[in-house]
């Protein structure tokens, strides 16, 4: 099978994978809200599940950390962490449906949270909603310019609508962003997809 008539999941793999790295959820965002709220056993409990269903994510055992996430939304659901992991974990199970509810739910909860718009943003744009899509990516990257990973998203939606010049200069924005952040997986792997979106040479 030659690269042109590759099956499309294949191309994709690095954008996919930079992505999730670039929409990790860390323990230190936890902290941080730790920090904004007084300290009650309930806030307790929702951290301790929440630091669990970060663990088992890390280990890939998903359907543990589905259950841990869940757990943590029955403590707090007014909260908004819970959900957006939850919702990248059925992403990586491949239940998008549920995945997008989750997501829209971490919006609804905490609309500034820039890393909950790139991830519905890549839900759609794997099920080929490429306008709502592109809507997400840009509302992301007006909450928070500095995100490497969601531009090189974003500039892989514009090439699949032959935008490419605006995907060429997504992909520059991303690299720049990732080499001074030295993020230099993010800049490889942005670096494969300009390579792939530049004119072909005659």
């Amino acid at each position: 099978m030659n690269r042109k008539n590759r099956p499309r999941r294949y191309q994709h793999l690095s954008l996919w994978a930079l992505l999730w790295v670039g929409l990790w959820l860390t323990p230190a965002l936890a902290q941080k809200n730790l920090q904004k709220n007084p300290l009650t056993p309930a806030l307790q409990t929702y951290f301790d599940h929440l630091e669990l269903g970060q663990e088992s994510l890390t280990l890939r055992d998903y359907p543990a950390a589905v259950a841990a996430f869940t757990q943590a939304i029955k403590v707090q659901p007014q909260r908004f962490e819970a959900y957006y992991q939850r919702a990248q974990t059925y992403s990586f199970l491949n239940n998008d449906p549920a995945a997008l509810s989750d997501a829209t739910q971490a919006i609804q909860l905490n609309s500034q949270y820039a890393p909950a718009y790139t991830l519905r943003g890549a839900l759609l744009f794997r099920r080929k909603q490429l306008a709502p899509a592109l809507a997400d990516l840009n509302q992301s990257l007006t909450l928070d310019p500095q995100q490497a990973a969601t531009y090189g998203l974003r500039g892989a939606i514009k090439r699949e609508m032959q935008d490419f010049a605006g995907a060429i200069n997504d992909f520059q924005q991303g690299m720049t962003i990732a080499q001074t952040r030295k993020q230099f997986s993010v800049y490889k792997a942005l670096e494969r997809e300009l390579a792939r979106t530049q004119p072909m040479p005659r």
